[in-house]
């Protein structure tokens, strides 16, 4: 299942750019997508790409479909409070335009802003947003199906 057309696409113009033009773009890792929620959004390993309400592929993290992708973005409403909406087993799809990548919720929780504990996971997708106290993060672990 490939993530919808832009005729199915309700969100930022800069989402339905990228998947108008179906070419990979250098500046963009791929696209994110939330069926439950109907939440997408683009996908970029660029330190800019928060500034933008985008999302960000950590550095340390593999391409697209590796074996361990985090992916950052802020506690808003254009990027990643839609998070906190998220049950274990929810569905969760990145796709780098080629192919289709699924991850069902495993687990979320707050963690302290200097543990990275959970980062070394095989097969698996983490999230990370800051909370409104910045004084930890939440994070949503994902398996890859």
């Amino acid at each position: 299942m490939l993530i919808p057309t832009i005729q199915e696409i309700k969100i930022k113009e800069s989402v339905d750019e990228v998947l108008e033009s179906k070419k990979i773009r250098p500046e963009v890792e791929g696209i994110f997508y939330i069926p439950k929620l109907n939440y997408k959004n683009i996908i970029k390993r660029d330190k800019n790409a928060l500034d933008d309400n985008n999302i960000e592929m950590l550095d340390f993290s593999d391409s697209i479909g590796g074996n361990r992708i985090i992916l950052a973005g802020h506690n808003n409403r254009f990027v990643f409070n839609k998070l906190y909406y998220l049950n274990i087993n929810d569905e969760v799809i990145i796709s780098d335009y080629i192919k289709d990548y699924k991850y069902i919720v495993k687990e979320t929780k707050y963690i302290n802003t200097d543990d990275f504990s959970d980062f070394n996971k095989d097969n698996s997708l983490i999230l990370i947003t800051c909370t409104y106290n910045n004084q930890k993060r939440y994070i949503v672990i994902l398996e890859k199906i």
